[in-house]
Formats: structure tokens, C-alpha cells, sequence
């Protein structure tokens, strides 16, 4: 399976960290792996591409999409996982025109106003790395789609 990880990280975090370690086990699997991101701060198995994600400029965000478009279907990716906010909302608009499956990892808060309640960005599944984000999730966003509980992984190697 080809996997594109989507990241806006302008920093290290624990989402870069999360995403390379399973990069990592995908990749021991037999999978293959992408990283898009703005930066990455961390050893990875995975191919790293750069893009300015968390740039929320009109501009950027159509270029945004459209490279993702292209890249998605240069690299025959069979699924998006997606671990910010920004990658979520793009990812679904990219939807649109390539076909592609989708999962999203809720790493922290997500801001609650009138938007973030009433469109799920996330998709139908979606990883919450402990309870009380996998609560905030169901509760204070109102999705009801599946929130799955994926405690964050260590690599003690």
C-alpha cells in the first residue's frame, strides 16, 4: 500500500514524531510511505516531501490542492492519513478528484466555535491518541463518526 502522511508542522511535535515512528512500522511492513509537511524535524523511513500546509492563504491552499492532486495520483497513493487540522481540510477537497481513502489523528485540542461543529473535516475514521481527546472529539465537536482510541506509540529501540 502506498500511505501519504500530512503534517503543517513549522516545529518539532509530537504528531512528526508519531507519524515517522509509524512510517517506520509501515514501512518494516512492507508498505510504502510519503511525508508532506512544511518541515520535518525527524529521522524517517518514509520519502519527505516539503509544502508550506499550514499557510492558510487562499493562494496557497488552491496550490496546495492542486499539488496534491498531482501527487496523489503521480504516486498512486491508496491512502491519506492525515495528523493537523490544516492537511484535513485540504485532504477534503483533494477527495473531490482523486479517490483515495482517508484517516485523520487528532494529536491535541481542536478549536471549538460554529464551523468546527457543524462540518466533520476529519472523515469517517478518526484516531484519537487518548481518552480525552477521543471525548472531545465526540462531545465538544459533535462528530459521530468513529473516534478510535490509538494510545501514541513509543519506539524504545
Amino acid at each position: 500500500m502506498r500511505i501519504l502522511h500530512l503534517l503543517s508542522q513549522t516545529h518539532l511535535t509530537g504528531a512528526e514524531v508519531y507519524a515517522a515512528d509509524l512510517c517506520k512500522y509501515q514501512v518494516s511492513e512492507g508498505h510504502e510511505c510519503f511525508i508532506i509537511s512544511d518541515t520535518l524535524s525527524v529521522k524517517s523511513s518514509a520519502k519527505y516531501f516539503p509544502m508550506s500546509i499550514h499557510n492558510r492563504k487562499y493562494v496557497n491552499r488552491i496550490r496546495n490542492i492542486l499539488a496534491l492532486i498531482k501527487f496523489c495520483k503521480a504516486h498512486k497513493i491508496d491512502l491519506v492519513h492525515v495528523h493537523s487540522r490544516a492537511g484535513s481540510w485540504l485532504v477534503n477537497v483533494v477527495r473531490s478528484f482523486v479517490n483515495i481513502a482517508y484517516v485523520s489523528t487528532i494529536h491535541g485540542r481542536q478549536s471549538v466555535h460554529f464551523s468546527s461543529k457543524r462540518k466533520n473535516i476529519y472523515g469517517q475514521r478518526i484516531i484519537a491518541v487518548c481518552e480525552h481527546l477521543q471525548e472531545h472529539v465526540k462531545g465538544e465537536l459533535n462528530i459521530d463518526e468513529n473516534a478510535y482510541l490509538i494510545r501514541n506509540i513509543i519506539d524504545e529501540h
